[in-house]
């Protein structure tokens, strides 16, 4: 599978501060290639929310006010990293396919089929020097 096809999955679910509920946060990110390294998504929360992301677990981002903040960073993070389109993935649905799987291929294919899709257009696009040397 080429870069440019690759999925970006993202798992999400509710950010807990002090016993309470206070939005979102993004528990994992991962393509092809393996977990999205915490600069890009420490970098891209910048760009998205204005400012710092909270102190959370290792390799989470957060918190997002609602789902449409989330939806934003992953189309963002999708073309900066040049992938096909992004699979929002709820934890409880996360934990439902993890249950029901018995392979990590089988996991993988379920969690993209099951997220939201985020299509990103700019994949698959070559420009004139792609054109030219290729």
């Amino acid at each position: 599978m080429s870069l440019e096809k690759s999925i970006l999955t993202i798992i999400y679910g509710p950010y807990q501060k002090a016993g309470r509920i206070e939005g979102q946060e993004i528990m994992s990110v991962f393509n092809e290639n393996g977990l999205v390294d915490e600069t890009t998504l420490d970098e891209e929360y910048l760009e998205v929310v204005n400012h710092a992301p909270g102190v959370l677990e290792e390799g989470a981002v957060g918190p997002f006010n609602d789902l449409e903040v989330i939806q934003k960073f992953s189309f963002n993070l999708c073309q900066k990293l040049g992938n096909h389109g992004a699979s929002l993935v709820s934890l409880d649905d996360y934990n439902e396919l993890l249950a029901a799987s018995y392979k990590v291929e089988d996991l993988k294919q379920k969690l993209e089929e099951k997220g939201s899709f985020i299509k990103n257009p700019e994949a698959g696009k070559s420009g004139i020097f792609n054109k030219i040397f290729n």
